[in-house]
């Protein structure tokens, strides 16, 4: 078994104050406007959490071992199934979602989907990393390090890609065997999508959200080569399968050095480390400068119910 925390440890860089936290988010905004590159952000609470999607993580809970995309392709579908006997395809008789709009709904729900929830605005990364959560009336994961991953997601954006819009709107998945719009397995299997989602809901605005999907990493790509997940900058690498359990997308860690010159490694995740120190800081610092606390990230009665009222035991 792999330690999750192994995986990323090679990659990471510290941020142990807010004001390392400026400073790391302000050197990747400039190299990435100097070279045209657009990334997505995600915060963990714990830093020692894989970097999985919902459905991801409850397989291998139920399974109990490592999946390839055509057993996780298998138990996706499964799920839109009953989303389909449930009748929620097509909510208010107004017509069927597209597939990756359902997935979107059931994902805001908190149903397992494949997608991984993003925020283009780095900031909002960061609060996610360090946000309070409550188990039973208590915070937890204060003592805990925190994590942010910025992913380049260049010319990997559905909404701006013109072969890859129709997805959008797509009845049957694309990475399916039905769709008019089907991608090769093999590009799917090693490659990330991001995927900005209409603002249907307040949540989605307020967080400047979005979603990264792809297949679960296979080991050739479409040219041939090999994908693999590196133990480090040097040339090492895990076994598909242990690298699996700590990232479930087809994503290579790169190291982020601030003080070093030249360009932003194509396609690259950059991931950091916030130490627990430094959280409540953060947290405090994010809620005045831009306002970000529960109620306004969440600002939904969905948010409210799981937020609103974290005082009171539940069990």
């Amino acid at each position: 078994m792999i330690d999750k925390n192994n995986f990323w440890i090679p990659f990471e860089s510290e941020i142990n104050s807010f004001d390392d936290l400026i400073e790391t988010i302000d050197v990747i905004m400039k190299k990435s406007v100097e070279k045209k590159i657009q990334f997505a952000w995600r915060g963990h609470v714990d830093a020692g959490w894989s970097l999985h999607s919902s459905l991801y993580r409850r397989c291998l809970l139920t399974k109990g071992h490592i999946l390839d995309e055509s057993e996780f392709s298998k138990e996706e579908q499964k799920i839109l199934i009953e989303l389909h006997r449930w009748g929620l395809h097509a909510p208010n008789h107004s017509g069927r979602l597209s597939i990756l709009n359902q997935l979107g709904m059931l994902q805001h729900y908190g149903a397992p989907t494949r997608l991984i929830d993003v925020s283009f605005n780095a900031w909002v990364g960061a609060w996610f990393a360090v946000e309070e959560k409550w188990n039973n009336g208590s915070l937890i994961h204060e003592d805990s390090d925190a994590r942010i991953f910025a992913i380049d997601i260049t010319n990997r954006l559905i909404n701006e890609k013109d072969a890859l819009r129709p997805w959008e709107d797509d009845l049957h998945r694309p990475w399916g065997k039905n769709s008019s719009h089907k991608i090769n397995q093999k590009e799917w299997t090693t490659s990330v999508f991001a995927w900005k989602p209409p603002n249907l809901d307040a949540r989605i605005s307020a967080q400047n959200g979005g979603f990264l999907l792809g297949g679960i990493p296979g080991s050739i790509k479409p040219d041939g080569n090999k994908f693999q997940f590196p133990k480090g900058p040097q040339n090492s690498w895990w076994p598909l399968k242990e690298g699996l359990e700590a990232c479930s997308l087809a994503i290579r860690p790169h190291k982020f050095e601030k003080n070093k010159k030249g360009t932003i490694s194509s396609g690259a995740l950059y991931t950091f480390r916030i130490k627990s120190k430094a959280k409540k800081e953060i947290r405090e610092r994010l809620e005045k400068m831009f306002g970000y606390k529960h109620s306004t990230i969440y600002p939904d009665y969905t948010g409210f119910s799981k937020f609103g009222t974290s005082w009171l035991k539940n069990h």
